[in-house]
């Protein structure tokens, strides 16, 4: 990091640049558009993408309290219920368990949480033992189970959220590597890897053992050998690219490798708890991770834009005027302030 810049100041900045270019307000109502002027979908409204902005700005909220971000946020809130009418879920539950995140991160809809859990207890397949990726599909996959765990793991469901993450440990982990796989369908394991899969199935870890991170006896202890075993598994997955993050891209894609830096941070802290050697250097691991990849996206920004991919200077043009790329690099961002915030104050 430069000396002129904190991870604080760089996360501000990308949270002016998102919210002034993208978040439209319209009395007590606001919403983002899906891109910038003159790109395709401009004028869309994203579910998804919209549960990211009022995640992340729930997480400026922990690093930077402000009231007028608290103003904005439940405007925003609003704008999702008005496009739901009023029922804040989809047909995907992927979609609505990273919606339902947002909701226990920023505390905005206590009733939305509610429902998107009941949502998702009730759509697990007792047939396979997991979640599917929407409603009539045979696909089961990492991103709307491990999110999905997590919602109901917050709303008072942890035996579920446990299956949920004992069948993705014991079908999508990958034997060689211990990266988490996408998905299964008709049976065939879907042998793709993304960022945002190894980031929620860690935050899942997280939660599940948060009680025992210094306690090896406890009977959660598993969770916290897992959760170190994908950080570990992050770190040797990075480590041929100097420790940066695979892109995906624009669209959907934008927002991956925020996720994974959002849990690697938490994964810093929470380890740096747990008193014993492994886990400190894994906790700085984390660390180092995260901070490479902050670096290397605000390094890489270029005209108030940051880039799909920071191995290359951000461009006005193509993938680097989607929402999500912008959301997904102020999440980054943010993930590098927060591990300022709790190892430097």
């Amino acid at each position: 990091m430069d000396a002129e810049t904190t991870a604080g100041e760089r996360a501000a900045t990308a949270e002016r640049q998102v919210t002034d270019r993208f978040v439209h307000r319209y009395g007590p109502v606001a919403w983002a558009r899906a891109a910038l002027p003159g790109a395709t979908g401009e004028r869309t409204w994203h579910y998804w993408w919209h549960a990211h902005v009022l995640h992340v700005l729930g997480d400026a909220e922990r690093n930077r309290p402000d009231a007028r971000r608290r103003r904005m946020m439940r405007r925003l809130a609003r704008g999702v219920t008005l496009r739901t009418i009023g029922r804040w879920t989809t047909p995907y539950y992927d979609d609505i368990a990273w919606m339902g995140l947002a909701l226990s991160r920023t505390h905005l809809n206590a009733r939305a949480l509610r429902r998107i859990s009941r949502v998702l207890h009730r759509a697990i397949d007792p047939r396979v033992g997991a979640l599917p990726w929407c409603v009539g599909s045979d696909l089961f996959n990492a991103p709307a189970n491990a999110p999905g765990a997590m919602v109901l793991a917050l709303t008072g469901h942890r035996a579920e959220a446990v299956a949920l993450d004992a069948w993705m440990a014991s079908t999508l982990d990958h034997p060689d590597t211990g990266l988490v796989r996408d998905g299964v369908e008709h049976g065939v394991v879907r042998s793709e890897l993304w960022t945002y899969n190894q980031g929620a199935a860690l935050g899942l870890a997280l939660l599940l053992g948060e009680r025992a991170l210094a306690d090896a006896a406890h009977p959660a202890w598993a969770h916290v050998e897992r959760a170190r075993a994908l950080v570990a598994a992050v770190e040797r997955w990075c480590a041929a690219d100097d420790g940066m993050f695979p892109a995906a891209g624009g669209g959907d894609g934008g927002l991956f490798a925020g996720i994974l830096a959002r849990y690697l941070a938490e994964a810093a802290m929470d380890l740096a708890e747990s008193g014993d050697a492994e886990g400190d250097a894994l906790s700085r691991t984390a660390r180092r991770l995260v901070q490479r990849n902050a670096d290397a996206l605000w390094d890489a920004r270029r005209g108030g834009l940051f880039p799909a991919d920071p191995r290359r200077p951000a461009r006005a043009e193509g993938d680097d005027l989607d929402l999500s790329v912008q959301v997904g690099a102020w999440i980054t961002l943010e993930a590098a302030a927060d591990l300022e915030r709790v190892f430097t104050s």
